[in-house]
């Protein structure tokens, strides 16, 4: 009878384990389908690297994104301390000794939403949001939070997209005109390299130990922005080229905790005589004077900048139903103004410009703060580059933008296919 019992007890938790992985495969085979993740693959095993045993870590999903980079998802039916050391084994050992170590974004605990009743899971989130406990995971989600994680996914893959095709078409005809008009100065390189196609070009030209060379011998190179950058983070750092030993640089930054995409794009750790040093780079590679720099709901503004000022609440949650200025103002109430909206941002200002456009603030998404936060903008417009720190460039825009939008040197909109459901902010590029 007892045995009866457990083989029972085993069948339904093996159906309920069969159920997850369902879930799990359509959900993902629906973001394929849609051009959000590039392929997906169940029960994936992995080599310790260097050593032939094929079978040493276990992935239960294994997502590639569409930039080349992975999401490494572990789930179980419930959290119990024996399993969860077990996955946090195979999570660990892809994270540190796989092939695709270096360029896995998220590596993920899955649990179904009955678990949130668990008290032994319950205890442990808290030990690890209070850095009490360690996990090898970025991140530990219930079905419903990984849920809302995919949907960020989507949308900031969904913005990348969109950006991509904006200026795949400006591109288009800028060559054009530029071969009607004969200028091969402007048929350069610079032009036909998009989004993740830049990132990746500057991520191996910045590795290039050839470049390294050069610039510690005549402190400069061929390449204008590997100059750019390097001298940049030296003079900021008091650093002297030929006191350089290494450079290493990616584009492989972990995701934040709501699924959306860091405002860092490329992390540059300099090894050198007086110690090793990191720097944050955010890159805008545009023809455009505007480019979209910030896309989240009026319930993430708010819970960044102040949750308990009501007014506050009240004009981001009509700018993001209206959509856009004009229906913004036609949907104020006989109380209401754009000036006492304007008056209520002021003390915010800093805050929200720091944090749209470097990630600060943002205690509840950041994962990894001193990567996920961009102390740098690097800018290319059609061929002409520049790098600054943000403290300075929004600087630069409090002096050099007049035409204000609720006091902010910033415009308001919102994002394709998302009206009255986010808010969009576009930053001005100034070269």
């Amino acid at each position: 009878m007892i045995n009866e019992i457990i083989s029972e007890a085993n069948r339904l938790k093996q159906e309920a384990g069969q159920d997850l992985s369902d879930q799990l495969a359509l959900k993902f085979g629906e973001l394929k389908c849609e051009g959000i993740i590039k392929r997906f693959k169940k029960s994936v095993n992995f080599p310790h690297s260097n050593y032939q045993y094929q079978k040493q870590y276990l992935a239960n999903f294994l997502i590639e994104t569409l930039d080349d980079q992975y999401i490494v998802i572990n789930s179980s039916t419930s959290f119990r301390n024996d399993r969860f050391k077990i996955q946090a084994y195979d999570l660990e050992g892809i994270k540190q000794h796989s092939a695709i170590a270096e360029k896995i974004i998220a590596s993920i605990m899955l649990y179904p939403d009955d678990q949130a009743k668990n008290k032994t899971f319950n205890t442990f989130k808290g030990l690890l949001e209070n850095k009490k406990a360690y996990t090898p995971a970025t991140h530990t989600l219930l079905l419903s939070e990984f849920i809302e994680f995919l949907e960020n996914h989507k949308t900031a893959t969904e913005e990348e997209k969109e950006k991509e095709q904006k200026e795949t078409e400006l591109q288009k005809n800028q060559v054009a005109e530029n071969i009607a008009n004969y200028n091969p100065a402007k048929l350069g390189s610079y032009y036909g390299l998009k989004g993740n196609a830049f990132e990746k070009e500057i991520v191996h030209k910045l590795n290039d130990t050839q470049l390294l060379e050069s610039f510690k011998l005549f402190n400069s190179t061929p390449d204008k922005i590997f100059n750019l950058v390097i001298k940049t983070l030296l003079a900021d750092s008091h650093i002297s080229p030929n006191e350089i030993i290494k450079i290493k640089v990616s584009n492989t930054i972990t995701k934040l905790k709501n699924g959306g995409n860091a405002k860092t794009d490329l992390v540059v750790k300099l090894t050198t005589q007086k110690g090793a040093f990191e720097a944050t780079i955010s890159i805008k590679n545009t023809t455009q004077s505007r480019v979209s720099c910030h896309d989240y709901k009026a319930t993430d503004f708010i819970r960044v900048l102040d949750p308990q000022n009501i007014r506050l609440a009240y004009y981001l949650n009509l700018f993001q139903k209206s959509g856009s200025d004009k229906d913004f103002i036609k949907n104020l109430n006989e109380n209401d103004s754009v000036r006492e909206f304007e008056e209520i941002l002021t003390p915010y200002k800093q805050k929200l410009m720091e944090w749209v456009l470097t990630g600060a603030h943002d205690s509840e998404n950041l994962i990894e703060p001193k990567l996920q936060i961009s102390q740098y903008l690097l800018i290319n417009k059609n061929g002409t580059i520049k790098m600054v720190t943000f403290e300075s460039y929004i600087a630069e825009l409090n002096t050099n933008i007049t035409n204000l939008k609720y006091g902010l040197p910033l415009s308001w909109t919102y994002p394709s296919k998302n009206r009255g459901k986010r808010i969009q902010l576009k930053l001005p590029i100034l070269i």
